[in-house]
């Protein structure tokens, strides 16, 4: 090991699939006659030898260990600046050149990328002999097919860990949203009111069945970020000072960067950072404007707006729902987003503005409220939004 500079290190394991790697590299040793058979990944300096199966020691290698790239016969052939098979390493032209062919006493070798079904490339299944052996163009088809089934046991692996990941993401929200509605119980009920009315405003627009998931997500979340904002202020029984209005405004901003650390729901990052932006530009905390402003922002906000200014305060009684319906209607094209509120209001013709079934409708002329008459409740609908 010392004449190849080999390093050892810590790389990951294969876990539960190192069995079935193991046995297929012992599979291809033997099939193909040859003294070694590794599995091995590059990085942006070394290759790393992932799992090895033969006589490991005689070519100084061993698992956990590196070599530099410029001694990686396997970044030749992913490059294809050489073939799949060497029948005489010492004798080709670019790699009898290479230090570690002497070295290692390589004869012949041969090796195939192992690649994921979706085209991402894992690392290499690669065989070596100190022999000249008759390596050739049915060894390659054979390591090609042993690096498939490599590939699916990784990708089964790869699958699992995914999920785990995902359902520690999912407890730790429910954790987090938990701990919102201990602190601001109105926040928790008020999130899952506001979930299905969005849903089904989505719906009704004719969203897709995935973007219509999404919004579910963005509707139950879009207050998370209160779980950074002091309980002085999240539990003020009164109005919030100016002061304090510039802290809470604050959640928003807060909440997408929740969920940008959770691979899983940042994408879902973008919507909830703009759920109180106002589609005249008006709102906070970027700015945005009309159509800059993901839909979903704009079906929660109105829907986020409608829940506020019909639920009770301590320090305000709700509107009755025909007054929070005008106000939606008199903000439309300046607070709220003209296509939704067309979608909206008839949903909230049932009791206490309860969804109705509906089917998808066209848009084909938004209203709009006149402009004298928006203005001031447009404000008021906003003070309430503000609370929500």
């Amino acid at each position: 090991m010392s004449m190849l500079g080999l390093v050892a290190i810590s790389v990951p394991t294969l876990r539960s699939v190192e069995h079935t790697v193991q046995r297929l590299l012992a599979s291809a040793r033997e099939m193909l006659d040859l003294d070694l058979a590794y599995v091995s990944v590059l990085t942006d300096d070394v290759q790393l030898f992932v799992a090895v199966d033969g006589d490991a020691a005689s070519f100084g290698v061993q698992r956990r260990a590196s070599i530099p790239l410029e001694a990686s016969y396997c970044r030749l052939m992913l490059d294809g600046e050489i073939p799949n098979a060497i029948l005489d390493a010492a004798g080709h032209e670019i790699l009898g050149r290479m230090p570690i062919t002497a070295a290692a006493r390589v004869g012949s070798w041969v090796g195939v990328p192992i690649e994921l079904a979706d085209g991402t490339r894992y690392g290499s299944l690669c065989c070596a002999s100190h022999r000249v052996t008759g390596v050739g163009a049915g060894d390659v088809r054979l390591l090609r097919l042993l690096a498939r089934f490599i590939a699916d046991a990784l990708e089964q692996q790869l699958g699992a860990a995914k999920s785990a990941d995902q359902r520690a993401e999912a407890q730790g929200l429910h954790a987090l949203l938990a701990m919102l509605s201990a602190r601001d119980g109105y926040t928790g009920e008020h999130s899952l009111a506001v979930v299905d009315l969005a849903v089904a405003c989505a719906r009704r627009i004719g969203l897709s069945e995935s973007e219509i998931d999404d919004i579910r997500q963005v509707a139950l979340l879009h207050d998370i970020g209160k779980v950074g904002i002091p309980d002085a202020i999240l539990g003020k029984p009164g109005p919030l000072s100016a002061d304090e209005w510039e802290v809470m405004r604050e959640h928003p901003v807060i909440a997408s960067g929740i969920l940008q650390s959770m691979p899983a729901l940042a994408h879902l990052a973008p919507a909830v950072r703009a759920e109180h932006e106002r589609f005249d530009g008006s709102g906070y905390p970027d700015g945005l404007s009309g159509t800059e402003i993901p839909m979903g922002s704009r079906i929660v906000l109105a829907v986020d707006a409608y829940q506020a200014m019909t639920s009770d305060r301590p320090y305000r009684p709700g509107l009755p729902p025909e007054t929070a319906r005008h106000e939606l209607f008199r903000g439309s094209g300046m607070q709220f987003c003209p296509t939704v509120v067309r979608a909206l209001l008839p949903l909230l013709a049932g009791p206490a503005g309860a969804p109705e079934p509906d089917r998808p409708v066209r848009f084909d002329s938004p209203a709009r409220a006149a402009p004298s008459m928006a203005a001031p409740c447009c404000e008021q609908a906003t003070a309430f939004a503000l609370v929500a």
